[in-house]
């Protein structure tokens, strides 16, 4: 794994150094136990092989800034099942499985991205003696603020990670079919829904308690907006030849249609977009092969 670092031994009194430093004065404690521990932010060299792939840990290790561990290893089980079950089925082109190092280590860069720690202050929490060697209150209460503040600022940038947990996209995947529109804001903090092929589908209320979202995860799903859909046969029929599992739904929504922007969208078992268009492509078979891995 690249991005090791040498480990640094600490005694005791380093450690107690080190906590009466972070709480600001000197105080009487004891040290029952240490558990040494190591920050690490490791990356395989590779995701695995034509028969062994690494997921989760095995694949790198993160800091638990942002708690981005289990996400990333979860969409990274997903995004290799379905791949998996489709080689397994017969289906899945040879190139499929390929897919899935390329797909995963360019989306775990968001997971990595560094933040700045805030600055260290001291307040010392004691009462003011008579001599006036301590604090103030008023200097006590405007330094807390200081750091009421800098934490709130830091803090929401670790946590408000919306962005980062559901934007997290496939571009240049290559079973996905690009369209040319730009992308998004890669924000932290917040997710704008785009149905641009490598994002996630969006999310949108069709009826009480069913959402677009229900309608992906046992194949690939072709869904044809307007009142007029459009005949994708070709598409339907150039999966079957393959084996591939499609089901078509019709969406009339309204707000559905203007946030997925084109009349046909493609979308993958893990419910990413696979290609959407306002037409049928000529080479519908073509289109077929490149999202199933055999192009």
């Amino acid at each position: 794994m690249v991005g090791s670092r040498e480990h640094r031994k600490l005694s005791e009194a380093d450690l107690r150094a080190a906590i009466e430093r972070a709480v600001g004065c000197a105080f009487d404690f004891d040290i029952v136990s240490i558990m040494p521990w190591t920050r690490r932010e490791l990356i395989a060299d590779r995701y695995g092989t034509s028969r062994v792939f690494l997921v989760g840990d095995s694949a790198h290790q993160l800091s638990p800034t942002g708690g981005f561990g289990m996400n990333t290893g979860i969409q990274e089980a997903v995004d290799l099942a379905w791949k998996l079950a489709a080689r397994l089925a017969g289906w899945g082109g040879d190139a499929l499985l390929a897919s899935y190092e390329p797909e995963r280590r360019r989306s775990r860069r968001a997971t990595s991205r560094r933040r700045p720690q805030p600055r260290p202050h001291v307040v010392d929490a004691r009462e003011p003696s008579a001599t006036g060697n301590f604090p103030a209150r008023p200097r006590r209460r405007r330094g807390a603020a200081c750091i009421r503040g800098e934490i709130h600022r830091h803090m929401r940038r670790e946590w408000f990670t919306l962005g980062i947990q559901l934007g997290y996209r496939y571009q240049n995947s290559p079973i996905c079919i690009p369209d040319g529109t730009p992308a998004p804001p890669d924000e932290t903090a917040t997710y704008t829904q785009t149905a641009r092929p490598g994002h996630r589908a969006p999310h949108v209320w069709l009826a009480p308690g069913q959402s677009t979202l229900d309608l992906f995860g046992r194949g690939f799903v072709l869904m044809r907006f307007g009142t007029a859909p459009i005949d994708a046969a070709p598409l339907a029929t150039a999966a079957a030849e393959r084996q591939v599992p499609l089901t078509v739904h019709d969406i009339r929504d309204e707000q559905a249609a203007a946030l997925y922007e084109r009349r046909l969208v493609l979308v993958r078992p893990d419910g990413h977009v696979a290609w959407r268009g306002n037409e049928v492509p000529a080479d519908a078979a073509r289109l077929i092969d490149t999202v199933r891995g055999q192009v």
